[in-house]
């Protein structure tokens, strides 16, 4: 595919996204809610992802590389603030700071990164997310559309603390399971 059809396709599939953002509203119904002092620099519908385990702890885009990374709630911070299209059950994140979506690489503790839209590996379902049930503790998982069984993963591989490298999945049955959860945090 040339680079022109490429990015002519990225915009049509970015532009649907945004078409979708209506859904977006069935997806914030749908899963534990709270509320965050919005920041000027955020949009309309924005929403920062808490982990379930490690209150006060966010998903962020890497502003200097492609990795997602977990760091205590900044509502001033443009790389922890995301957009969603989608229903809950497949949604997109965007990080309008960064350009780019949320996506998987695969495989059990696969990276979770950003990329352009429609370039993933995995083709368009390594770039969907979807929400499992709300669990006791009032958090869901955050699983990846292409593999429900890997969840986006809060906990650090050297200790039971918020992780400090970049994030990665895990299988629900492997370890505990609160450190699979999330709760989207409206901002904007």
């Amino acid at each position: 595919m040339t680079p022109s059809k490429r990015a002519s396709r990225d915009r049509r599939r970015f532009r649907g996204g945004l078409a979708a953002a209506g859904s977006a509203a069935v997806l914030l119904a749908a899963i534990p809610m709270a509320s965050a002092a919005a920041a000027p620099h955020t949009l309309p519908g924005s929403v920062m992802i808490e982990s379930g385990t490690f209150h006060g702890y966010v998903l962020c885009a890497g502003p200097t590389d492609e990795s997602v990374w977990l760091k205590p709630i900044n509502t001033s911070d443009p790389y922890c603030s995301w957009m969603s299209f989608g229903p809950a059950s497949q949604f997109t994140l965007f990080n309008p700071a960064k350009g780019q979506v949320m996506a998987y690489t695969g495989g059990n503790e696969g990276a979770v990164v950003m990329e352009a839209p429609g370039t993933s590996r995995l083709g368009a379902n390594g770039e969907l997310w979807s929400w499992g049930g709300q669990e006791d503790w009032g958090a869901a998982a955050l699983q990846s559309f292409s593999d429900s069984g890997q969840n986006v993963d809060a906990k650090s591989p050297d200790g039971d603390s918020p992780r400090t490298d970049p994030v990665h999945t895990r299988g629900w049955r492997h370890g505990h399971q609160r450190e699979l959860t999330w709760n989207a945090i409206t901002v904007g």
